[in-house]
This record gives C-alpha cells, structure tokens and sequence, in this order.
C-alpha cells in the first residue's frame, strides 16, 4: 500500500489529470451505454488508434530532444505505398518491410541532416519534408488506390498470434521495448539530457548530433512500420492514408506530458497513457453519435489545454 502512495505522489501531474479523466470517462460512457465496457469495444477502440500510438512512441523522443517531426504524415502513407508496390510486384514480403524501413530510415536521416546543415527549426524542415512526401505519394500513385495484393499476402496479414492482429502485437511489443529502452538504455537516456541542455550535453562528453539523428530515424522508421502494418490492415494502399495522423500524434505525446516548448520533459508511460486518452474519447464520440468532424476539432483543442498545463499550471522549474 505505500509503495502504491508513493507511487501516486511521484506521479506528474498531468498523468495524474489524464488517469483521472480516462476513469470519469469510462464511469460516464459505462452508465451512458452498457456496451463500452464490453471486450469488443475495447478491442476496437485500441485497434482504431494503433498506428498513431506506434509513431508516438518515437514522436516522445523527439520531442524530448527539444525538436519536432511533421513529416511522419507522409512517410505513413509512402511506405504503406511501397509496401503494396513490391508485395504486388513478386518482391519477398519480409525484404519489401526491410527495404521499406530503410527507405524510411533515410528520410529521417536527411530530415536530421537539413536540419544541422541549414540550422533552421525542425519544425519548418520536417513540414517541407511533409509537403515533398504528399507531392511523391500522389505521383507514384497517381491518385489512385494500390489494391489486388497476392492471397498469400492477405492470408499473412490476417493471421493472429494469440489472438491478437499484428498492429496490436506490434504496439504491444514496442511499447514494451521504448519502455524500458527510456528507463535503461543510456542512447535513450541522453535523448533527455540533450532536450534539457544541448550545450551542457556537449561539454559532458555527449555527442549531441548522433542523439538527434537517432530520434530523427526513429521517428521516420516506426511511422513505417505504421504504415507497413496499415498495408496488411486494409490489404491496399493509397495516398490519402492518415490524413492528419502528425497531428493527432503529436497530439497524443503532449497529452502525455511532454513539453513542446522546451526539450527534456516527457516519458514513454506518459505518451501510452495519451494515445489510450485519444483513443477513448474518439470511441465515445462515436458510440454517443457524435459526428467524426468534432473529432479535429476535439484533438486541436487538447492540444492547446495540454501545451497550457505544461507551461502554466503543470511548469517545471
């Protein structure tokens, strides 16, 4: 029981805030509609947010690097495109995802390297980045859906490992991971070092450039992975996935805790705990018969409440 207090009392706050609303959530939604509660709901309302959960899981480390990647909405639908493209063209389906997170990996690699080289905002190189993916993605596809993937593809893609899909497999398994890398791995680690104080994490001995090129990578590698799995999801591709997932993602990790003023504040738990926020509230506004187009709405109005209790209410000194 006390380490349970204690527990508590070390919590940040906003957490704390999130936990509190995702409990009076369900209270409401459960007596609203007996239904909520039910395994399949659940089910459904996880599965409806995986793929932005998977890339807000590396969407934390960048922006508790002190930067920001907008470009993770094109790669989505890029790689969920070349994806599709090589499983249709006879490619080996696990070289078509190696080649997939290597391309990926690369965009992430010059998101980073633009960044260094033209000292401007990520911000401003990441949407740049964004803009040229939407332009690609419409002019390999022609504005048109890939469909008509091989059976055995689609036969994989259905397949369940403990009754669970892949997407939820996958996000399972790399929360997990990016969990207890953030806690152990000392890569990780310097990630928060580097968000809180860039200069006085150089004069310590870290190599500041190969922790935001990391991040940058990261990000760009499981916004394929994403998309990949968006793929096997839909057994098709197209440029019009995830339209607005940047949004939601970054969305979601502010949620969580982490800052997008200044570097060094967030955590992995933080950014789950988001992503289950989003994920219940757009459930809900479904389930209550609320139109989708609130759900912008919705995510444009956390994002503000969240960046204010980060600065104002919620500051760390």
């Amino acid at each position: 029981m006390n380490k349970v207090i204690k527990a508590v009392r070390g919590m940040d706050k906003q957490m704390g805030v999130i936990l509190f609303l995702l409990v009076v959530i369900t209270i409401v939604m459960a007596l609203d509609n007996p239904y909520f509660l039910t395994v399949h709901n659940f089910t459904v309302m996880a599965e409806g947010f995986l793929f932005e959960g998977i890339m807000a899981l590396a969407m934390t480390l960048v922006i508790v690097s002190g930067g920001i990647d907008i470009s993770v909405g094109g790669v989505f639908p890029l790689s969920a495109i070349l994806m599709a493209l090589m499983v249709r063209s006879g490619y080996n389906y696990y070289l078509a995802m190696l080649i997939v997170l290597l391309v990926a990996a690369m965009i992430g690699f010059i998101n980073n390297e633009l960044r260094r080289i033209l000292k401007i905002h990520p911000m401003i190189v990441t949407m740049a980045m964004l803009l040229t993916l939407r332009g690609l993605n419409l002019a390999i596809t022609d504005g048109r859906v890939i469909s008509r993937l091989p059976l055995g593809f689609i036969e994989m893609a259905n397949k369940r490992l403990m009754g669970l899909s892949w997407p939820m497999l996958a996000y399972i398994v790399l929360a997990m991971v990016w969990f207890v890398l953030s806690k152990k791995q000392r890569s990780f680690l310097h990630v928060y070092f580097v968000g809180g104080n860039p200069a006085s994490a150089a004069l310590s001995g870290i190599r500041t450039e190969n922790v935001y090129r990391m991040v940058y990578m990261l990000s760009s590698m499981l916004a394929a992975v994403a998309g990949i799995l968006a793929t096997m999801v839909y057994n098709s591709a197209s440029s019009n996935f995830g339209q607005g997932i940047e949004m939601r993602v970054i969305t979601a990790v502010a949620i969580g805790g982490a800052s997008l003023t200044r570097g060094g504040i967030g955590s992995i738990e933080g950014t789950i705990l988001g992503s289950l926020f989003l994920a219940m509230i757009y459930n809900a506004f479904i389930m209550s018969g609320v139109s989708a187009y609130y759900q912008d709405v919705f995510t444009g109005l956390m994002l503000v409440i969240a960046v204010v209790l980060r600065t104002q209410v919620f500051r760390k000194e």
